[in-house]
């Protein structure tokens, strides 16, 4: 079994992502293994994968494509600048 990840809350960000001409505002919180936890109103989501490739996969929960395209490029946009 897999150990959980330790998520940062301090690193926390928001974004807002437009699914079916509904706007969500969305908390994403990162660890320190580069995955992603996706939250909406206190409502866990589903956790993220950050690739070395640069890609984004879901590994718990579902998204639709465009969602984890925007989550995709929120979070590279992190990676761009927190580092």
């Amino acid at each position: 079994m897999s150990q959980q990840s330790k998520f940062i809350p301090q690193r926390q960000f928001h974004v807002l992502v437009n699914d079916a001409n509904e706007e969500h505002n969305i908390t994403v919180m990162p660890s320190q293994e580069g995955n992603f936890r996706v939250i909406k109103q206190g409502r866990v989501l589903g956790e993220l994968s950050y690739t070395p490739q640069k890609k984004v996969v879901a590994y718990k929960g579902r998204f639709k494509k465009r969602v984890m395209q925007q989550l995709e490029a929120h979070i590279n946009h992190y990676y761009t600048y927190a580092f």
